[in-house]
């Protein structure tokens, strides 16, 4: 099991539960941190910024994630664990540009998904920005579900602005406008950008 060894919160992540109107990269982060603390409403812990390093021989990569949640349920339901990475619109506004989530990103965060012991915990992988994905990034995203395994969250602007998270979208994919478990995120997500059955029937 990787370690989580914590560095100091720098300008993109320690606005972390403030809704700030400012548009540094770190509000994709502070507007989806905000959402879990008021929606998910189990007793939560939070820590943000954390340098990932495996344990020796693992062969898992090491990296970075901008928020890690952790959502105790009652028992024996299992722990919840959301890894967030989170991007801002990015100085190129266009595709592919600063606010772009990488291939890299996206599976480093599976290999950690992958190596938390499922009956201990649940794991989910939240990508947020303030832009729309772009082609490349749902197609990553898409890998991080299998067939009866839904665990990614995608979340922009759309989502995050609102009071609830799906006030603005449940009109276009027939979705409810409140989402109150990781579950039911993943679930939407799967509605929004994985149509395939294959992928999330």
């Amino acid at each position: 099991m990787p370690i989580l060894l914590p560095k100091q919160p720098d300008r993109h992540t320690k606005c972390v539960r403030t809704k700030i109107a400012s548009l540094h990269a770190g509000r994709a982060g502070c507007l989806a941190s905000q959402y879990a603390g008021h929606s998910l409403h189990s007793g939560f812990l939070y820590t943000t910024s954390l340098d990932l390093v495996p344990n020796d021989g693992s062969g898992l990569p090491t990296c970075e994630v901008d928020f890690v949640w952790l959502v105790t349920g009652r028992y024996p339901e299992p722990t919840t664990i959301i890894l967030g990475e989170c991007k801002d619109r990015g100085r190129n506004r266009g595709v592919g540009g600063g606010g772009t989530i990488s291939p890299t990103d996206i599976g480093n965060l599976k290999a950690v998904a992958d190596a938390l012991p499922s009956k201990r915990f649940q794991s989910f992988v939240l990508l947020a920005k303030l832009c729309p994905f772009t082609p490349e990034e749902i197609h990553s995203a898409k890998n991080l579900n299998e067939r009866f395994h839904r665990r990614a969250i995608l979340l922009t602007a759309r989502e995050l602005e609102p009071w609830h998270i799906y006030e603005r979208t449940k009109a276009e994919f027939k979705i409810d406008a409140y989402a109150s478990s990781a579950e039911q995120l993943a679930l939407a997500t799967a509605t929004m950008y994985f149509p395939d059955p294959a992928t999330h029937t």
